[in-house]
């Protein structure tokens, strides 16, 4: 385990993604269908926004929704993407290295950052998921 090693190794590049003008439950239909809990949000190729698991349960829990048949409904009813999205986004670049991305996720409270190429275009994404495996084979 080189403390050079290109983030590459560890990197998600077949990302689930959503726009601005989809509906909240097509991001839901991602989470429960793809066991993720970050999709980004692009427009073109370039990352706008991120929407997690958490930012849905919160919006749940505010709203008060208890019935889970109904979330998506309501959710899209009331609410876009761009409402419930984090905008203040973690990237770092692709040529980065592993060190690099536990030196983020250890001085920060997000769980993901989104890996860009120098046109700020999204390559793909890593979790602290995926720096826990990739630390466990590697021990």
């Amino acid at each position: 385990m080189g403390k050079n090693e290109s983030v590459t190794k560890i990197l998600t590049t077949d990302v689930l993604t959503v726009n601005t003008k989809q509906k909240i439950s097509a991001v839901n239909k991602i989470f429960r269908e793809n066991m993720v809990h970050h999709v980004p949000v692009l427009e073109g190729k370039k990352p706008l926004g991120i929407i997690s698991t958490n930012d849905i349960f919160r919006i749940m829990f505010d709203v008060g929704i208890a019935d889970d048949r109904m979330t998506d409904a309501i959710l899209d009813y009331h609410y876009s993407i761009r409402d419930i999205m984090t905008t203040e986004l973690v990237t770092l670049p692709i040529t980065s290295t592993i060190k690099d991305v536990a030196k983020v996720l250890q001085f920060s409270t997000i769980h993901s950052i989104l890996i860009t190429n120098d046109k700020g275009e999204l390559e793909g994404i890593v979790t602290s998921t995926d720096l826990i495996k990739y630390l466990y084979q590697n021990l």
